[in-house]
């Protein structure tokens, strides 16, 4: 019983009917039993959450028409698990966090100084790195044999004293200046070699869907710190949402205090 409203055993059921589901394929026995009460636990906790903020939600008057929620169905598809009415019970649980919680919650520019100076680390830019390039390519069956032949070759070929140039020239392939380009900015098997190869060294060959690449480092840019002015939306809405989650824990809390809940799950 939350206030006067009833969450009944089917609420409950209806909640946790896919959870179970998924228990009853992982755990048997007593195992099952328990994680099933613990389950049951904390849907039930949610279902009384959810009951006490719309009771409070009508208190003050709030509501969500149906204009509102065409509007917001039109922007958001609704969810294959989730009916209209619960879509609307969303919308309106957001609306009352705004109205109690998110308008009081401020944050000052000297909070975001100062998270800004005590976390340096956080506001860094990638490293660069200036790359030249050899791509041996071959994309299937025999030319793709033979490419990572040839790749390996060159690769057991290579001296410190030895110029990517050179080294393609004699196996009639040709390099590529690739300039600065950041982490981010390479596919997924050339990022992971280039954070671990030195200036003026050249990467095993590594393989993609276009053949085998041997890559160069010339030269590697440091991470910089990144001004406060292009990081402070970023800190600011860190700084909101903490706060905003603190102040909502606070205000369910006193909520429950001043509510009438009488749980009869054993």
């Amino acid at each position: 019983v939350v206030n006067k409203e009833v969450i009944t055993w089917s609420d409950l059921e209806k909640e946790i009917r896919d959870e179970y589901k998924r228990l009853t394929a992982k755990y048997h026995g007593e195992e099952l039993a328990r994680r099933y009460h613990q389950k049951q636990r904390e849907v039930l906790n949610n279902l009384i959450d959810d009951r006490l903020q719309i009771q409070e939600a009508q208190a003050k008057g709030l509501s969500v028409t149906q204009d509102e929620i065409d509007a917001a169905l039109r922007r958001t598809p609704l969810p294959p698990t989730q009916t209209e009415e619960e879509f609307g019970h969303q919308m309106l649980l957001k609306k009352l966090f705004d109205f109690e919680v998110r308008r009081n919650v401020v944050v000052e520019e000297e909070e975001i100084q100062r998270f800004y100076d005590a976390n340096p680390t956080l506001f860094l830019t990638s490293p660069r790195y200036r790359l030249k390039q050899c791509l041996i390519a071959g994309q299937e069956g025999f030319e793709r044999e033979r490419a990572k032949n040839k790749a390996e070759t060159m690769y057991a070929a290579w001296t410190p004293n030895t110029s990517l140039e050179d080294l393609a020239t004699g196996h009639f392939q040709q390099v590529h200046e690739l300039g600065w380009v950041q982490e981010n900015e390479l596919v997924d098997p050339l990022r992971q070699v280039v954070k671990d190869l030195k200036p003026g060294h050249i990467s095993a060959p590594i393989e993609t869907l276009l053949g085998f690449h041997l890559l160069l480092v010339e030269e590697i840019q440091e991470p910089q710190p990144l001004p406060l002015e292009a990081v402070e939306r970023d800190i600011r809405g860190t700084l909101l949402k903490q706060r905003s989650e603190e102040a909502y824990r606070n205000w369910l809390a006193e909520l429950k205090q001043k509510a009438f809940i009488d749980v009869k799950l054993k």
